[in-house]
């Protein structure tokens, strides 16, 4: 059975870093901060929250469905997100698209669980 696609449509903070490659390396031998954290401490306390909140979100739903879902994140800003939000008519971050039909914006983490069950994704054991 095919995983079912997440689509998580949110504006990412931006970091300067390395390549991406050694930004991995980097935070897996615990030189420093992960890459998705740095610069993260120069974003107003409210951004800080709603990001770590939709990260929350999103590892949550990796560790509760594991290969039966497969998540894309796309920042509205990159043309990829831009063409995903013009699409599906998102005028609220974060959104949700599950299986490319139903689209939940905002951070009804119930009602998203409903659908994501709904498209097919079984919880792994």
């Amino acid at each position: 059975m095919d995983p079912v696609q997440l689509d998580v449509i949110s504006p990412i903070p931006e970091g300067w870093g390395i390549c991406l490659s050694c930004e991995m390396l980097m935070a897996r031998a615990n030189l420093g901060q992960a890459p998705y954290e740095r610069g993260l401490d120069e974003y107003p306390p409210e951004w800080q929250e709603e990001f770590q909140r939709l990260s929350d979100m999103v590892y949550s739903l990796a560790g509760r469905y594991g290969n039966n879902i497969l998540i894309r994140i796309w920042d509205p800003r990159s043309l990829q997100g831009l063409v995903k939000s013009i699409r599906y008519g998102v005028r609220r971050y974060p959104t949700f698209i599950v299986e490319g039909r139903d689209k939940i914006a905002g951070w009804d983490a119930e009602k998203l669980e409903q659908v994501i069950l709904a498209a097919g994704a079984t919880p792994q054991s």
